[in-house]
């Protein structure tokens, strides 16, 4: 038995671009951490925290079982230096960047939290068999933000809101992590500039199944011996800001340069 595992951040970097997702899947280029990362890891490290002291003392104190605002604050300035050493590319000063990730988490503690119930997993891993044919097995990989027993909960610290239909429409995370957890309901909740966009997404049965669809094109390609995937050059992706393939100076970059437009 062949056993491909494939994991889901993985999967949507192979739905924006096939080629990207080869050179990542071999190795041959890493997204380098920029400032942009840094905000969301902030917060998210803030918000594990928070879910990680809701479930130790939720059977005792329930519903106050969350630490205080002020507590969920100390916890991300203890582990700000780490996290902004590992730091390459600035895109915005450093000073804004830790504002900007405070005024999220204040946003989320404040108008979010007290929608949110104890959670039964926060940075939740899974590892599921996907499907298996004809000596091929697929295993669906990944890590859930928070998950309680009816919903599932990613937290995204984007630079401006979302488009909801398209999220409803086309999001990728949302079917895997539902089908993954045998859990059909998601919400991508956005944080921006302190404002919370919740949508709320259902993906019922079907879209486990055309998943294991996607995911065979996947591992159709990974099994060949192709030195190219397909190139996607449409959207915000295949850009030097966002590509590191591009910003390797392959794919477009080796003909435009890291600076084309």
């Amino acid at each position: 038995m062949i056993e491909i595992p494939l994991r889901q951040s993985w999967l949507n970097t192979f739905d924006r671009c096939p080629e990207q997702a080869r050179q990542e899947r071999l190795g041959l280029v890493t997204t380098l951490p920029n400032s942009d990362m840094l905000r969301g890891n902030l917060v998210h490290a803030a918000i594990e925290h928070c879910g990680n002291m809701m479930m130790e003392y939720g059977a005792i104190r329930c519903l106050e079982a969350a630490p205080t605002l002020d507590e969920c604050m100390e916890y991300m300035d203890s582990v700000t230096a780490q996290l902004s050493s590992e730091v390459v590319e600035w895109r915005e000063d450093y000073e804004k960047v830790i504002d900007r990730a405070r005024v999220n988490l204040t946003g989320w503690y404040n108008d979010y939290l007290p929608k949110l119930g104890i959670p039964t997993g926060v940075e939740q891993e899974f590892r599921i068999t996907l499907d298996e044919r004809d000596g091929v097995r697929l295993v669906l990989t990944g890590t859930a933000d928070w998950v309680e027993p009816n919903r599932i909960t990613d937290w995204k610290n984007p630079g401006r809101e979302y488009a909801q239909w398209e999220k409803r429409r086309w999001d990728l995370q949302s079917t895997v992590y539902c089908h993954a957890l045998g859990i059909p309901s998601f919400a991508l909740v956005a944080i921006v500039n302190g404002v919370v966009q919740e949508t709320l997404i259902e993906r019922p049965a079907g879209y486990g199944e055309a998943l294991k669809d996607l995911c065979w094109s996947a591992a159709g390609l990974i099994q060949s011996d192709l030195k190219v995937w397909p190139m996607r050059w449409s959207g915000w992706h295949c850009s030097p800001k966002w590509c590191p393939v591009w910003q390797a100076g392959e794919c477009r970059g080796k003909h435009l340069g890291s600076n084309p437009w």
